[in-house]
């Protein structure tokens, strides 16, 4: 065996009977360490770096002599048990519910085959339990003697951001999607939309991770000039001499020359530092005194989560907990809403109007170039892997593919599952150890769903101008409204009131949670009712809809739920769904000059002029009663919830 292995480090457990064992072949330059276990068909592994991982290898026949339950004081937090289970968990009944539930008091996710394993028996009874690591597992089909089909499996290690450093070939990447372009132009079948999607998104995903190197951050260096550089290699030459000599006078200069590189290097470090500060700064004239004033405004704050507190008050730092943990509150927060029927948004009379059948405009590829050359290139991964940066180095001709989905998708309203499924990132609110409740959900789309969303939305929002549907009081979230035209004009309205001597109230108000409430059926009824074409709103519908996500901390994953309400707020059509969705707040509010500011509301409300100050002090309580009265009745109509703790009232009483 030693001389077969020569090459690798191999790890050797006996069996209970002659054709039993396991056996592990480890890389030499990997560091591992091997567990004493004394169960027979067990080896227990620990991998040291990049991250502590430990593997454990089963074989359990039918005769074992040891339960399960013996496994559980090898477990870890990052720990993956590969083996031949002898189990189906899918058709061996009380069998397999022994070894779920084994499985389930020590937290461990199963990972099955699509396909059978067992080539006898057609059972799929190798397979893998993964605590705190996410992996994927699959069948390999090879003509073998065995009579179990071998199993590859991928571990997703999360490397230490402190001590490892990655870096993309991305002209590697250009160079292979161009070679690959032919293939997928021949296999680019939209009438199995899900799974050439699917397979296409899990292609790129994988060549941009084949296309990464990962080297040490200790040994990394910035760049720096030739002229530096080669100071540097001359002293590094010198003392390589001066140790073979051991000569004083190389001595002396190597480390007189120490001092003059240091030097330079500091120097060079100071420029590099003071460039970028007065690139910052001299955009804008004054760049400076408006910094030195608005940093006293600028208050701290923690965006990100250390650990959660769960309702005993118990702190919880465990990764995998603290995600499931907010899985749990985000499942029930995002639950859909229960509205008594029938409801004005969805069950009142709809009005015909004249653009009812108007199409969604074709996409052409010159606008879809422009729309990909124009996003932000941000390298946040969506919950397939890819990033929008990888966008630059994609091959041209793979646009006329993802043109034909585009089109399809406007045309026939139907957007694969993939685009779908969210991955969800929690930014802490106020402080780094909270209860999920105190969180702010981020939604990281699919990349070339964003694409898309910003395609439909140059054409929603020319609807929407040519309808007159967003009132001029509504700024943010719109071209041309800017947020402090709208405070001057609000400010201007408040003086306007004081001016005519009139006792005036503003009333600040807030929205709970605004885009995570957005309710589905009653968007859809509303825009219908709102003259929205129906492809517009067919389309829409399936945007909103189906949705799944999960979270996300520190690189670990929760599990799957459903997203029942709530647009996405990483979504560059949200806002505008939401402001549409809300654009007749102020007819419900009749007598109150509103100004919304994004998904804020602010309102002045004046007493009567003309009469007695007293008399205008009571007009104007009855007229803030009724604000707030209909203000509660729109919010329970539109299932928006206020923010009381948010909401400011300031009175100004002028005598």
């Amino acid at each position: 065996m030693k001389e077969i292995f020569r090459t690798t480090n191999y790890f050797f457990s006996r069996g209970e009977n002659k054709n039993g064992g396991i056996i592990v072949l480890v890389n030499p330059k990997i560091r591992v360490k091997r567990i004493e276990c004394k169960i027979p068909n067990v080896l227990v592994i620990d991998f040291q770096e990049p991250n502590k991982l430990r593997i454990i290898g089963v074989y359990a026949p039918e005769r074992k002599s040891w339960s399960w339950d013996d496994l559980s004081s090898f477990i870890s937090n990052s720990c993956v048990i590969y083996g031949d289970f002898n189990v189906d968990i899918e058709l061996d009944g009380s069998k397999a519910d022994r070894i779920l539930k084994w499985a389930d008091n020590h937290l461990l996710t199963h990972n099955i085959t699509d396909l059978p394993t067992s080539k006898r028996s057609d059972r799929k009874i190798d397979y893998a339990f993964s605590r705190g690591i996410d992996i994927d597992i699959q069948v390999h089909k090879i003509t073998s003697k065995s009579d179990h089909h071998p199993i590859i499996s991928v571990i997703k290690s999360n490397l230490s951001i402190s001590s490892q450093g990655r870096r993309t070939h991305w002209n590697v990447f250009s160079l292979f999607s161009e070679f690959t372009f032919s293939f997928w132009e021949k296999n680019w079948n939209l009438d199995k939309l899900d799974s050439t999607y699917e397979n296409y998104v899990r292609f790129l995903s994988l060549l941009t991770s084949r296309c990464n190197i990962f080297f040490c951050i200790k040994k990394y260096r910035s760049a720096l000039p030739g002229e530096l550089k080669c100071l540097l290699s001359y002293i590094r030459a010198l003392s390589f001499r001066q140790i073979r000599n051991k000569s004083s006078e190389l001595r002396s200069r190597v480390l007189q020359l120490r001092k003059i590189a240091k030097k330079k290097l500091n120097f060079f470090f100071y420029n590099q530092l003071e460039n970028s500060l007065r690139n910052r700064n001299s955009t804008e004239r004054g760049a400076s005194t408006f910094w030195f004033r608005s940093k006293q405004c600028i208050k701290p704050s923690s965006s990100s989560i250390n650990a959660f507190i769960n309702s005993d008050g118990k702190i919880i730092r465990e990764k995998i907990e603290m995600c499931e943990q907010a899985a749990d509150y985000y499942e029930e927060f995002f639950k859909c809403p229960d509205v008594i029927r029938p409801h004005p948004y969805t069950d009142s009379p709809v009005t015909e109007f004249e653009n009812n059948d108007e199409p969604i405009s074709e996409i052409t590829l010159e606008e879809l170039v422009v729309t990909v050359q124009n996003k932000r290139k941000k390298k946040s991964l969506d919950a397939h892997g890819i990033s929008n940066y990888m966008f630059d180095h994609l091959d041209q001709n793979h646009w006329l593919l993802l043109l034909k989905l585009f089109n399809l998708s406007f045309q026939k309203s139907i957007l694969p599952t993939a685009w779908k499924d969210t991955k969800i990132v929690l930014l802490a609110k106020t402080d780094s150890i909270c209860l999920p409740s105190l969180t702010r959900p981020i939604s990281l789309l699919d990349s070339f769903q964003k694409v898309g969303e910003k395609l439909f939305l140059t054409r929603f929002r020319d609807l929407l101008s040519r309808r007159g549907l967003i009132a001029d009081n509504q700024s943010g979230f719109r071209v041309g409204f800017r947020l402090q035209t709208r405070l001057l004009l609000f400010l201007e309205d408040v003086y306007s009131y004081l001016s005519n001597s009139a006792p005036t109230c503003t009333i600040f108000v807030d929205f709970r949670s605004a885009f995570d409430q957005l309710w589905f059926d009653g968007c859809i009824g509303k825009l219908l009712r709102l003259g929205i074409p129906k492809a517009y709103l067919r389309w829409i519908e399936a945007w909103l809809n189906n949705r799944r996500g999960f979270i996300e901390v520190s690189g670990f994953r929760s599990r799957w739920f459903s997203l029942g309400k709530g647009g996405p707020q990483g979504s560059v059509l949200t806002p505008t769904i939401f402001i549409t969705y809300n654009c007749d707040m102020s007819t419900y509010l009749p007598g109150v000059l509103c100004h919304f500011f994004a998904d804020d509301l602010a309102a002045g409300i004046s007493g009567q002029m003309g009469c007695k100050y007293t008399s205008q002090i009571i007009d104007l309580e009855k007229r803030i009663k009724s604000f707030v009265d209909q203000l509660e009745f729109y919010s329970d109509l539109s299932l928006q919830p206020i923010n009381f703790k948010k909401q400011k009232v300031f009175s100004l009483l002028v005598p």
